[in-house]
C-alpha cells in the first residue's frame, strides 16, 4: 500500500508567534532599570575618582589645551580680565592655574574646561554692560572649577562609552533604550551643577565686591531676547529655566 503523509496543519508554537505586550512592557522595564542603575554606579564612581584628584595633577594633565582668539584691541575683554583677576583673588577658591580665554564667536556664552581654564566670547561679552553683571558670568564659571563639574561631567563620558563598550553585544534597540535614559539622567546631573555654580558664582561676587544688585543682568537680557520658556523645552536642555535660576538667586 503506498504511504500517502497526512497534511499538517498550522501549527501551534508560541515561538513564532507575536510576543505579548505585556512581556514587551517586563523587557522595557527591565532596561530602564539597568539604565538608571548603570548611571548611578557609574556617576559615582567618576565623581569619586575627580574628587581625589589633586589641584596639581588636575592642571599637569590639561596643561596642554590651547584655547582661545588674539583679543586685539577688546576694551571690554581687558575689562573681563581685570574682573577675573578679582575674583580669582578669593582665598576661597580651588589653588588652580586660572586663566581667562577669549573666543571669537557671536554667540553669547562663557564655559569652564579642567585645568582652571574659562572661555567667554565676543557675543557675551558684548551683551552684558554692568561690571557686576560679567563678574556673575565669570564667577559662575569659576563655581564649575570649584565643585570639579568639568573633571566630573569628563569622566562620566569617559565610563559611560567604557560601558556601552563592553556591552556592545546588546541589540541596537536595547542600547538606544539605555542611551536615551542616561542622556536624560545625564541632563538632570548638569541642571543641579548649573545651580551651584549659581550659588558660589552669586557668594564670590558679594565676597569680591560686597554686593550682588545687578548680578542677574545675563539673565534678564537672555529673557528679553528668547521670549518665555517653556517647561517642556527646558526639561530638554542641559541648563535650568532662566526664570528657575533667578528665582533661586
Amino acid at each position: 500500500m503506498k504511504f500517502v503523509p497526512r497534511r499538517l496543519e498550522k501549527s501551534a508554537d508560541a515561538s513564532r508567534g507575536q510576543p505579548r505586550w505585556k512581556d514587551w512592557i517586563k523587557g522595557l522595564t527591565s532596561i530602564v532599570i539597568i539604565g538608571y542603575v548603570t548611571y548611578l554606579l557609574l556617576g559615582f564612581a567618576a565623581d569619586s575618582l575627580a574628587d581625589g584628584i589633586s589641584e596639581e595633577t588636575e592642571a599637569k594633565w590639561f596643561q596642554w589645551v590651547e584655547l582661545g582668539d588674539n583679543p586685539r584691541q577688546q576694551p571690554k575683554f581687558s575689562q573681563a580680565e581685570r574682573i577675573f583677576d578679582r575674583l580669582c583673588s578669593d582665598s576661597e577658591l580651588r589653588p588652580l592655574p586660572y586663566e581667562l580665554v577669549y573666543i571669537n564667536e557671536k554667540a553669547p556664552n562663557a564655559f569652564a574646561l579642567p585645568g582652571g581654564l574659562v572661555g567667554v566670547t565676543k557675543g557675551l561679552l558684548e551683551m552684558i554692560d554692568t561690571e557686576i553683571g560679567l563678574a556673575f558670568v565669570l564667577a559662575h564659571e569659576l563655581g564649575h572649577h570649584q565643585n570639579r563639574h568639568a573633571l566630573k561631567r569628563l569622566g562620566r563620558t569617559l565610563l559611560t562609552g567604557a560601558a556601552f563598550h563592553l556591552v556592545a553585544g546588546a541589540s541596537a534597540g536595547d542600547l538606544a533604550i539605555i542611551d536615551s535614559g542616561l542622556t536624560l539622567a545625564g541632563l538632570a546631573y548638569t541642571r543641579d551643577q548649573e545651580l551651584d555654580a549659581d550659588l558660589f558664582g552669586l557668594n564670590l561676587v558679594h565676597r569680591a565686591y560686597g554686593t550682588t544688585v545687578g548680578a542677574l543682568e545675563f539673565f534678564e537680557t537672555m529673557l528679553e531676547i528668547s521670549g518665555n520658556e517653556s517647561s517642556f523645552a527646558a526639561m530638554l536642555h542641559s541648563h535650568p529655566l532662566t526664570e528657575d535660576r533667578m528665582e533661586n538667586i
